[in-house]
């Protein structure tokens, strides 16, 4: 049984393909999206970057999406921009794999003059803000969804665990790793999990499990969900 640990809303396609792929799967979302109701300003000079879908559904939630349908838009993944493109935003100038990619680009003399608007979670990828500010690229982040952690993991999850019936567990994004380990702590020892195969979108989502030594940790080739799914068929035959 695979673990799948996003919310719901984003785990029906990973559930439905894994599903086709002959592997049994287990929802339990680790986190939960709620977008929020403030006033989000438009500039015709600023670039705004789009680091996710949740960013794009929240001003489609508040009814705002309209006014950046002729913004400069940069964004982080090929599903983000699909979003962009549903919701009627036209002018994209850039599209990255990642968040390393996203930087890369910002640093390039193509964008040097411009001013920048992240558009965000409440939860932010520190190093990426970090870096932004040691390039000194001009950039305001401004939070437009906030992430809630679980508190708990139900009934059903741990007794799945107990009985070992969960063989693997997808992560795509660093809190998710977080909450799992912290939820983990708060029901037993790591000694739970120690068999387990753990497939990541990325290094830095493998990151925080590798600091726990556990043997199982897997990184798709790309960051993107076929790419994970490729990773599990390799392992789980």
């Amino acid at each position: 049984m695979i673990l799948i640990t996003r919310p719901k809303e984003q785990s029906k396609n990973l559930e439905l393909l894994l599903g086709s792929k002959g592997y049994e799967t287990f929802l339990e979302s680790l986190y939960n999206i709620k977008y929020c109701k403030n006033k989000v300003s438009y500039n015709k000079d600023i670039h705004y970057i789009f680091p996710s879908i949740n960013s794009v559904q929240s001003l489609i939630n508040s009814k705002q999406i309209y006014k950046f349908r002729k913004a400069n838009i940069l964004a982080i993944g090929k599903k983000v921009q699909q979003a962009l493109e549903g919701a009627g935003c036209n002018k994209i100038l850039l599209v990255t794999v990642d968040s390393d990619s996203m930087l890369k680009k910002l640093n390039s003399p193509k964008f040097i003059n411009c001013n920048f608007t992240y558009l965000c979670s409440n939860v932010v990828n520190q190093v990426f803000l970090k870096t932004i500010e040691k390039y000194k690229i001009r950039i305001q982040k401004e939070i437009i969804y906030k992430t809630v952690p679980s508190q708990r993991m139900t009934k059903k999850l741990i007794q799945h665990l107990k009985l070992k019936n969960i063989h693997g567990v997808t992560f795509f994004s660093k809190l998710s790793v977080e909450i799992f380990l912290n939820l983990i702590s708060k029901y037993s020892s790591l000694n739970l999990i120690k068999d387990i195969h753990f497939y990541c979108i990325s290094e830095r989502v493998a990151s925080v499990l590798r600091l726990k030594k556990l043997n199982f940790v897997h990184i798709a080739l790309r960051p993107n969900q076929s790419s994970l799914v490729r990773k599990i068929q390799q392992i789980h035959h």
